[in-house]
């Protein structure tokens, strides 16, 4: 990607994506989160533990969604913020107002990617978390190894003759509440992260947008001597 590529992707995120992206969230929001209580989210996540150590595959759904609508807005704030870089005006003394301007929205971008980075360790955290806590009450089964041995006598002859059965057995730990409850505790908050993360990473669409609307002049031309064109851009703002 040349530097004429990247600010046009830039452009495309700051003038659409940040405006489409946050309906997005909204409307995410909206369709896969209709728990009207954490109380009712618990007491459905516990009826439905697998006893055999299965997923909650709704949870692990929302998990892996927010891994990936996380992906998505780091690679669309590393955009907004290199369209911010390219405009960057060469060095001189005098005159920086525009500049600091730049430097403060680039910050500000830069912080709330930084939050979402953090995002995509979500779905690995809660896996292992709960594994850990449904392998205390999980079925395991083993395998055993009988042998028998027969004798048999023809005549004066004597023979042995060694049997040997192999056979699966399930045992079944004894079944504490406190361990189906804390898995189930566990799938209500990775719900209610996987809300808060979605809403976060909404919100800072909006604020992303908003910053950029409020300072688009100096942040397209941060001296106000018509640099931002210089670069044989033309920019749609």
């Amino acid at each position: 990607m040349d530097v004429q590529q990247a600010l046009e992707a830039g452009e495309v995120v700051i003038s659409s994506r940040l405006a489409a992206r946050s309906s997005e969230m909204s409307e995410l929001l909206a369709a896969k989160f209709t728990h009207t209580s954490l109380e009712k989210a618990a007491v459905e996540f516990e009826a439905a533990l697998d006893p055999e150590g299965g997923v909650n595959p709704d949870i692990a759904a929302l998990a892996a969604l927010v891994r990936e609508e996380a992906a998505k807005s780091i690679d669309d704030f590393k955009q907004a913020e290199m369209w911010i870089s390219l405009k960057a005006p060469s060095i001189s003394d005098g005159n920086n107002f525009g500049v600091d301007v730049q430097n403060y929205v680039a910050a500000e971008l830069k912080g709330m990617r930084h939050a979402m980075q953090i995002m995509i360790d979500g779905a690995s955290n809660y896996h292992w978390q709960r594994g850990n806590a449904l392998e205390k009450s999980a079925k395991s089964g083993e395998q055993v190894t009988e042998e028998s041995e027969a004798t048999e006598k023809d005549g004066d002859k004597v023979t042995s003759k060694l049997n040997k059965a192999t056979k699966t057995s399930c045992k079944q730990p004894p079944q504490l509440a406190d361990f189906r409850r804390y898995a189930a505790a566990l799938d209500v908050k990775q719900y209610h992260a996987a809300y808060c993360q979605v809403t976060d990473m909404r919100n800072c669409y909006i604020k992303a947008r908003v910053l950029f609307e409020k300072n688009m002049k100096r942040l397209n031309d941060p001296r106000g001597e018509g640099e931002g064109g210089d670069r044989g851009v033309m920019s749609m703002f």
